[in-house]
């Protein structure tokens, strides 16, 4: 069994609006020791459009670890779909590995997935680093783009109208990419890719469509999330949790 000085997390998603001040204080000061070139006014903006957060906590002392803001949209055009965006998404680097936000963000893709199963459902997301891309790339196969496949007919048009609607001007097209604009971006040294990072092809492929990423541009992503994707997800997870445990 693991000893039990070994840090570990614990998930819950709230809604936005039932936020504390100071939770919201912590939220940012882990998102600043994350990201240079931070701006308040502009998380709390992005934060107060969101519906839900999963907070990560440390298990043992209940101090703020981590979070990750949920959007929830419900389109009508072309078709009924419900597309879930990722906002902010931080993790304290002693807690990285760990599964806890996974999990929490699948029963959320579950919840939504489940009435009707029939309507669609996408997670749409932008990436200024490979870890955050990785989650998408190795839970998706219905995802663009994607290093092993061409960009899915389907998929790629309702990403670039989601991401041009969302970010305006600063979604360049024709690369795929949110530019920075001034944004913040990963700081320095927080996250490096090596080259034993780019042995990996998902890696590779991230690191070749995003080249500014350390600037902080960001690689929009959209997967057609089915229930068979979660429920791999899943036993994933339920493998990853009994190999901690044993």
């Amino acid at each position: 069994y693991l000893s039990s000085k070994v840090k570990r997390l614990r998930a819950r998603s709230i809604a936005v609006s039932s936020l504390t001040r100071d939770v919201i204080d912590d939220a940012y000061a882990l998102f600043e020791q994350s990201y240079a070139d931070a701006d308040r006014d502009r998380f709390e903006r992005d934060l107060r459009e969101k519906q839900r957060i999963i907070l990560l906590r440390d298990g043992r002392s209940g101090a703020l670890k981590g979070f990750s803001t949920v959007l929830i949209q419900r389109l009508t055009i072309p078709r009924a779909a419900t597309v879930i965006f990722s906002g902010d998404t931080v993790i304290h680097r002693d807690y990285w590995g760990q599964k806890q936000l996974q999990v929490a963000f699948a029963k959320i893709l579950l919840a939504e997935k489940l009435p009707p199963p029939a309507r669609p459902l996408y997670w749409f997301l932008i990436s200024k680093g490979y870890r955050t891309y990785m989650l998408l790339a190795n839970a998706f196969p219905r995802a663009v783009p994607r290093y092993d496949r061409p960009d899915d007919p389907a998929l790629r048009p309702l990403l670039d109208g989601l991401a041009r609607a969302r970010f305006g001007d600063a979604f360049d097209a024709a690369a795929g990419i949110v530019r920075a604009n001034g944004h913040e971006r990963v700081r320095e040294g927080l996250a490096p890719v090596t080259r034993r990072h780019l042995a990996n092809p998902h890696v590779c492929f991230f690191v070749a469509r995003n080249p500014r990423h350390g600037e902080g541009d960001e690689l929009a992503c959209l997967a057609d999330v089915r229930l068979v994707d979660i429920a791999r997800i899943a036993a994933r997870l339920a493998v990853a949790r009994l190999r901690v445990r044993t």
